[in-house]
């Protein structure tokens, strides 16, 4: 008798192949991510250095979404196979089997499934490791080899984590076995379904819930609120898109059916029949596959946008090879420019990456506050209250620098300057008051300029002036060219009567040599603290700080991280879409054999097949593409969102990440299409 059960299993899931074939393929495809994202985790062999620590952290975060992917989707195609068994499981019951021989052939297709599937799937990792790890590498720009290893950690907690999630599915079919009786379980899958009733209150709670969670993504203005927001805009699109598909969709099909003159046509009567019919299974199916084509358009394109701009971003932070930032007090010393150039040119050719053209230019930078259109350096009023429209950073530079950087060749008259502000209005005189926080002082003289041209963009300048055009590129950051180094000193004057604060000094640096050879030289002279290593900048006059920065780092530093999130997102989106393109599936497959008796019983009371197969036609394309477009409207108002997400990584690239989002959509729209044909294909077999 013990040698039968294993037969009864292995005959069990050929026989039912259609639906556990692509449960096995979930298990195996998930098994081998795991171990694979476990063995990069678990590298060993990486440098030591922190930006390949971004390696781990982005492959255990990778190993959590899959493990939270892989529970929740393998309970969801279990629960929808032991729905499709439920007859051929009474049957047995009624031929003689007890509960407990039907529920040791359960356990061995479970022992059979878990096998071939996870050591499937491990075996499968084994040999994806070094492809993967490979594509890893190229995409987060590593230039150290790797080798292949076996991760004997990743096999044991692979093994261990689907062991439990099977033997969790295993328990909850062995308790749902015991709960039902056999004449039940007979009749269960051939039992009719009542025609579903309009639920007007829960599709206006979800019309009402969808509204809201789109007002939040367009009301929204910074980054940070489009942060703190987002989560509830996620969940109150969740919640009013599973309202709207099973109860609002039902609500419609009713209003479509009392219009008489529309429904008592044949292919508008079998349609509108055959969506009303099982709607609450189908629109929970639909709604699913809604929200994971969101999640999957979503996560790709704004991990792509992120990664293309990733060299745009650099650009504005480090606009040269090493940008070096000069912190000083006029009245406390004048620092020697001249001697701090030729000094950082002395340490590039030190580590054989000569410098072939320096330049330095003054700035300032301050927080202001804008007030009814008008900068103010204190947001106090007359009566004590504090008030303002927004707070702002604002770089000042000269008009010889900025035509400079620009490659311009603008002139200013005294009291004359040039603006870009974006994202705020500006009066045509710009002034800036001369107030304290202190009551005690006193206050001079507001400054009066001139706006001689509003700018439409502005060169990157290094140092905090990044800030400005990307992370407030929303709520709006301002620049003015003033027409010389002396309005700015005067200007610095009285602000820091004012506010305080210091003057800038910004040295573009371009040198020779490869990136490879730039960065080396960056680490091995300013990472260096040691007391000995460390730059002698004696000699050249009184500052308060002085740091550079590297283009080749923070270039690697953001392909690494930037890299991480686009493997991730690109990465999770394929999970998704494969956990869609299945629902899809199974969905068509258990459709087919649910209206295969239905259309044959229209076929025999006088229906034409061409006119049964064009009302099939009709309902697949409406219930099939529902989720898309509903998908593509949740993402063109998710769009907002994620431009603001972007700039919390500085990347401002609006056209960017439009064109990213679009040729998403694109093209999977065109996968989206290929799985309808097919899945349509197998629907219509099983009907026919």
């Amino acid at each position: 008798m013990k040698g039968l059960y294993p037969k009864l299993a292995w005959q069990s899931l050929r026989h039912n192949g259609k639906f556990y074939f692509p449960y096995f393929l979930t298990i195996l495809s998930t098994a081998a991510v795991f171990y694979i994202m476990l063995a990069l985790a678990g590298a060993s062999d990486l440098p030591n250095k922190i930006r390949y620590a971004y390696l781990s952290v982005f492959m255990e975060i990778g190993v959590f979404l899959v493990g939270v992917f892989a529970v929740i989707f393998l309970f969801y195609t279990n629960s929808f196979l032991m729905k499709r068994r439920t007859r051929e499981l009474g049957l047995y019951n009624v031929l003689g089997m007890g509960k407990g021989n039907i529920a040791a052939v359960l356990i061995w297709e479970t022992l059979i499934l878990g096998l071939t599937g996870v050591i499937g799937g491990i075996l499968t990792g084994m040999l994806l490791q070094r492809l993967m790890t490979l594509i890893i590498y190229r995409v987060i720009h590593f230039s150290t080899g790797f080798s292949f290893y076996i991760s004997w950690p990743g096999i044991v907690v692979s093994c261990i984590f689907f062991g439990a999630v099977l033997l969790l599915n295993l328990i909850c079919n062995l308790i749902r076995l015991g709960r039902q009786n056999p004449i039940a379980m007979m009749r269960e899958g051939s039992a009719g379904e009542k025609e579903p009733k309009a639920k007007w209150l829960l599709a206006l709670i979800g019309l009402g819930a969808l509204g809201c969670g789109y007002y939040i993504a367009l009301r929204v203005t910074s980054s940070l609120e489009a942060f703190s927001n987002y989560f509830l805009a996620v969940f109150l699109v969740v919640m009013g898109t599973y309202c709207l598909f099973t109860a609002g969709s039902i609500t419609v099909l009713k209003i479509l059916k009392k219009n008489k003159r529309y429904y008592y046509q044949t292919g508008h009567f079998i349609t509108i029949s055959g969506m009303l019919y099982r709607m609450k299974r189908n629109a929970v199916g639909l709604a699913n596959i809604c929200i994971l084509c969101t999640m999957t358009l979503v996560m790709i394109s704004g991990t792509v946008s992120l990664y293309l701009g990733t060299e745009g971003v650099v650009e504005v932070r480090t606009p040269a090879d090493w940008t070096s930032t000069l912190r000083f007090r006029p009245d406390e010393g004048e620092p020697n420019f001249d001697g701090l150039t030729r000094r950082v040119e002395e340490i590039a050719a030190s580590q054989g990456v000569p410098a072939t053209e320096s330049f330095g230019f003054l700035n300032s930078s301050q927080d202001l506050f804008l007030r009814d259109g008008a900068l103010d350096t204190c947001p106090i009023d007359e009566q004590g209250t504090v008030t303002y429209d927004a707070e702002l950073e604002v770089l000042f530079i000269s008009l010889d620098a900025y035509n400079h950087l620009s490659g311009q060749s603008d002139t200013l008259d005294q009291g004359e300057v040039l603006v870009w502000s974006q994202g705020w209005q500006l009066p045509d005189t710009l002034t800036l008051p001369y107030r304290s926080y202190n009551p005690q002082d006193i206050a001079g003289e507001p400054r009066s300029f001139q706006i001689k041209e509003f700018l439409d963009d502005f060169p990157a300048t290094g140092g905090w002036s990044p800030m400005i055009s990307a992370n407030n590129a929303e709520t709006g950051g301002i620049c003015v060219v003033v027409p010389d180094d002396a309005t700015l000193l005067d200007l610095y004057d009285q602000f820091q009567t004012a506010n305080g604060g210091s003057m800038s000094w910004t040295l573009f640096t371009t040198l020779s040599g490869t990136e490879e050879e730039k960065l080396d030289a960056y680490y091995a002279t300013f990472l260096d603290y040691s007391e000995e290593n460390y730059p002698d900048f004696t000699g050249t006059g009184t500052w308060l700080a002085f740091f550079t920065e590297s283009k080749a780092m923070n270039l690697a530093e953001c392909y690494n991280m930037n890299g991480g999130f686009f493997f991730l997102g690109v990465f999770l989106g394929v999970l998704f879409l494969m956990a869609a393109v299945l629902i899809i599936y199974y969905k068509q497959i258990s459709e087919g054999y649910e209206d295969r008796q239905r259309f044959q019983i229209m076929q025999k009371v006088g229906l034409e097949r061409r006119q049964i197969k064009r009302s099939i036609n009709r309902q697949i394309l409406v219930v099939f593409f529902l989720p898309l477009l509903v998908a593509a409207l949740h993402l063109l108002f998710d769009f907002r969102l994620m431009v603001l997400l972007l700039q919390l990584f500085a990347m401002a690239d609006v056209t960017l990440a439009a064109t990213c989002s679009l040729v998403t959509f694109g093209v999977f729209a065109v996968l989206y299409v290929l799985v309808y044909r097919i899945t349509a294909r197998s629907y219509f077999k099983i009907v026919s």
